[in-house]
């Protein structure tokens, strides 16, 4: 699973052979973690986390979406 970018609170990663929408993990120092779908900017979380926590994290993926998908793709293959 590709570390994609690191942060002082988190990292974002893709996972390879994962499951459809295309979507990035970002998973928190303290171990929770958030899926956020590249095409609509949905997160899932299966902790709670807040959008605060998140939000350099949230801006830079917004920046890159496209590369994002892209790589998804390439890692699912």
């Amino acid at each position: 699973m590709p570390t994609l970018h690191r942060l002082p609170n988190c990292k974002i990663e893709i996972r390879t052979r994962d499951h459809l929408p295309p979507h990035v993990h970002v998973l928190l120092n303290d171990g929770r973690e958030v899926l956020v779908h590249l095409e609509d900017g949905k997160l899932v979380m299966r902790q709670r986390v807040r959008r605060l926590e998140i939000a350099e994290a949230l801006d830079w993926i917004a920046a890159r979406v496209p590369e994002l998908i892209e790589r998804f793709k390439e890692l699912q293959r």
